[in-house]
């Protein structure tokens, strides 16, 4: 495992790094079952490859070449939000408003296929905010076999299809009538999984229900205090985090939670289908949950859930189409990737 990022950007950033170099030693030395190197790519190493700039291009290149010195990556960990480890400016092969997809996916890749990850990769945002990284690599799963998700009205079918993987879908809540005001704190506490359906906007601090041509606040930063779990969302830019933080971003208030171990969202604008079959948002959803109730890290979840993704659009298309690819580009996992189920959770069926 390789946990990367850069010195320069990070004190900028967060000033003191020392209490985050201790997080991250601690890590290391309760990592009793993985082989962990942490470096900088702006700083002299042990492999001795040469420093790079804080630029995506290049600090892919520096893994790289560290994978060729020391051997199979298997997760990369990269620490700090886009000002330190910048997100890649991907074209976006679909017709809407994003200019671009930032995405992680070239990190998990070695060669210029990005679509498919090769290794798994995850990303800790900073926040601007020592503790808050550190906060990540202390963080212990509890097993409570407890689920909560909510979903706007009018894909309300949909996520039924995706909530069944995790609970049972007549507890799934709807929005409307669920508003972020008639929101119950403890209905995100004591949870395994968090699964939002929601629409979501990279200007607005809100994830949004829809009724016809209403879109009530479902659920705000202020309705999330305690939440445990993995939380998952299909939100239009539930992973966006530029110029964020805690206080205006769903994302990152959810990880700033003691026993939230990890979020997996999209950084622009997602789709998904009205009703089943699950396509797009959904199946790769769909399949996180179902590798991480096998027992698999959330990391290697995320990671063979983008590999089954593509299997079932080739599938059922012989090509991956615009849709597809902006799905697979675009989800991205923060969090330590090394987080399991303590307790393995029986097998579910499943088909591709």
């Amino acid at each position: 495992m390789l946990i990367i990022s850069g010195k320069k950007a990070l004190q900028k950033e967060i000033r003191d790094i020392s209490p985050c170099e201790q997080a991250i030693a601690f890590f290391i030395k309760e990592k009793k079952d993985y082989t962990i190197e942490f470096l900088y790519y702006d700083k002299p190493n042990k492999f001795k490859i040469r420093p790079v700039k804080k630029r995506a291009q290049s600090i892919r290149a520096f893994v790289n070449k560290i994978e060729k010195r020391w051997g199979t990556i298997d997760f990369l960990l990269l620490v700090g939000g886009d000002n330190i480890v910048p997100f890649f400016r991907l074209e976006n092969p679909c017709e809407d408003s994003d200019m671009s997809v930032l995405s992680d996916n070239p990190y998990a890749s070695q060669d210029d296929n990005f679509l498919i990850p090769e290794r798994v990769c995850a990303r800790i945002p900073d926040n601007k905010n020592a503790h808050f990284i550190g906060q990540q690599f202390k963080k212990g799963f509890k097993n409570t076999k407890k689920s909560f998700g909510i979903t706007a009205k009018i894909w309300k079918e949909a996520s039924k299809n995706v909530y069944r993987r995790i609970g049972n879908i007549k507890d799934l809540k709807v929005s409307p009538p669920v508003t972020s005001d008639r929101f119950k704190l403890q209905w995100l506490q004591n949870k395994d999984f968090l699964y939002f359906n929601l629409h979501g906007s990279k200007v607005s601090p809100n994830w949004y229900g829809q009724d016809g041509g209403q879109y009530p606040v479902a659920l705000s930063p202020e309705n999330i205090i305690h939440a445990s779990g993995i939380a998952t969302s299909e939100s239009c830019y539930g992973a966006y985090i530029l110029d964020k933080s805690h206080k205006d971003a769903i994302s990152l208030k959810f990880l700033s939670q003691d026993n939230v171990y990890g979020f997996c969202g999209s950084t622009t604008i997602s789709y998904g289908p009205i009703s089943p079959p699950s396509s797009e948002a959904d199946l790769l959803v769909k399949y996180f949950f179902e590798y991480i109730k096998q027992g698999l890290t959330i990391g290697e979840s995320f990671k063979n859930a983008k590999i089954d993704f593509a299997r079932k659009a080739l599938r059922r298309h012989g090509f991956l189409d615009d849709d597809d690819q902006k799905t697979l580009l675009q989800f991205v996992l923060y969090g330590d990737p090394t987080m399991r189920f303590k307790k393995r959770i029986p097998n579910i069926k499943r088909s591709i």
